[in-house]
């Protein structure tokens, strides 16, 4: 790895070379200043997630949207970047570019507002305040590695994937000390977006537009009573739940302490049959009643390639009509534990 290197000039007579800040004490000093000062990961940029967890227990680094309304996925490391940090940071991008948009932005408002980050409570209202001449909207995803060095199998790597289809770029900062104070130096070694024009982007959509796209789909699959009933069965169990309707799924949204709302189910339209999804929140809330569900009823879970031995954070069900008949009952007695678990843990805080 190449060493950078800074002088500082008094007059013309004289270099004085900045002595470069050991690692711990850069790494402990760069994620802090990066939120704090976003500019100098990206001019324009506004971060909206920090260490927000993903599906399988992995946390994303720092999330955020460029200047023309591009989402940002950056992962940070705490010394040089190495293969791994690739392969974790696609996984992640990838994760969120598979999403339906609506859901994508729920799981944006859902984990905002902690770590130094803006709250946001609708992030389609935002982005649509913020951003109203992009009409393209917030995909494809870009992807910055960002760390305190690299190796030469990491630079080869991106720089393929720059040089191919990938939006990726890698970012390498140095601490040195001057004065009593420490100066941070940034290369860019690796800039993305130079390869083939990206795909088009996703579009926003009206909640009359995703509810035609949604009920289309619901149709055209021959399950529009089978959701129905999925969305009844939440309605009569979760007493003041609210929705939120996209073009593929319905999430249902059950209030989260004092001041907030959460995401705690979802139900998907497929050919044929519905998927009915619970987090990885719901599931701890009463986790005997899930291993009975799981006992007569085939499930899923999920988690992503890059955190394969960790605790899932979606397990989901899938049912056509006649398993819907046959395991109705046995659901809504799972959906009725979950909601009593939770306001017997909302309970114990308000009293805490």
């Amino acid at each position: 790895m190449e060493e950078v290197k800074i002088w500082a000039i008094e007059d013309a007579s004289e270099a004085v070379p900045l002595r470069a800040k050991g690692e711990m004490d850069s790494e402990s000093l760069l994620e802090e200043t990066l939120v704090k000062n976003p500019g100098l990961l990206l001019r324009g940029l506004t971060l909206v997630g920090r260490q927000t967890p993903t599906a399988g227990g992995g946390s994303l680094d720092l999330l955020g949207v460029d200047e023309f309304g591009k989402l940002v996925v950056f992962e940070l490391k705490r010394g040089n970047l190495s293969r791994d940090a690739v392969a974790q940071i696609i996984d992640y991008a990838s994760h969120l570019e598979a999403m339906d948009p609506d859901v994508l932005a729920e799981h944006i408002s859902d984990r905002s507002g902690e770590q130094g980050i803006e709250k946001i409570q609708d992030f389609r209202e935002w982005y649509s305040e913020h951003y109203p001449e992009a009409q393209d909207g917030w995909s494809p995803i870009r992807m910055f590695l960002v760390g305190l060095g690299t190796d030469d199998t990491t630079e080869r790597m991106v720089k393929f994937l720059a040089n191919s289809s990938m939006d990726i770029s890698l970012l390498t900062f140095y601490g040195f000390e001057y004065e009593g104070k420490t100066l941070l130096a940034k290369q860019e070694r690796v800039e993305g977006g130079s390869g083939p024009e990206p795909r088009p982007s996703r579009q926003y959509l009206s909640v009359a537009e995703r509810k035609a796209k949604l009920d289309g789909r619901l149709e055209a699959f021959g399950i529009s009573d089978l959701f129905q009933a999925a969305r009844d069965m939440f309605r009569e169990n979760w007493p003041g739940s609210s929705e939120y309707l996209g073009q593929t799924a319905v999430s249902v949204y059950l209030s989260h302490g004092r001041a907030r709302s959460r995401s705690y189910a979802r139900i998907d339209s497929q050919q044929g049959n519905i998927r009915l999804v619970f987090y990885g929140r719901t599931v701890e809330l009463c986790p005997d009643e899930f291993d009975q569900t799981k006992a007569v009823l085939q499930f899923d879970t999920y988690r992503p390639p890059s955190d394969a031995d960790g605790t899932y954070s979606e397990l989901s069900f899938r049912l056509d009509a006649d398993e819907w008949e046959i395991h109705k009952e046995h659901l809504y007695a799972l959906t009725q534990a979950v909601y009593e678990a939770r306001r017997r843990d909302q309970q114990g805080e308000n009293a805490g």
